[in-house]
């Protein structure tokens, strides 16, 4: 684990970021559907499926929390860090 970015008011989402087995580093990040799914790439065809699941759970009264993750460059990481 490289970094956790707690979850605080203003982003409403919890990240980590991550250097895996491989070296690569992944950022997750976990907050409320209405928060992380303006935050995914559109052109995915598992977003508009995820919405459909997430429109039947709100249906029968469930909440959600979705986890998204992205690999990120050494890089960017650096900058940010």
């Amino acid at each position: 684990m490289l970094n956790v970015i707690e979850f605080n008011s203003n982003r409403k989402r919890m990240s980590v970021i991550v250097r895996n087995p491989e070296g690569r580093i992944i950022i997750m990040c976990k907050g409320a559907d209405s928060i992380i799914l303006p935050l995914l790439h559109k052109d995915s065809q598992n977003v508009e499926r995820t919405i459909q699941i997430l429109e039947n759970f709100s249906k029968e009264g469930l909440r959600t929390l979705l986890v998204a993750e992205k690999e990120i460059s050494e890089v960017e990481y650096n900058v940010w860090n």
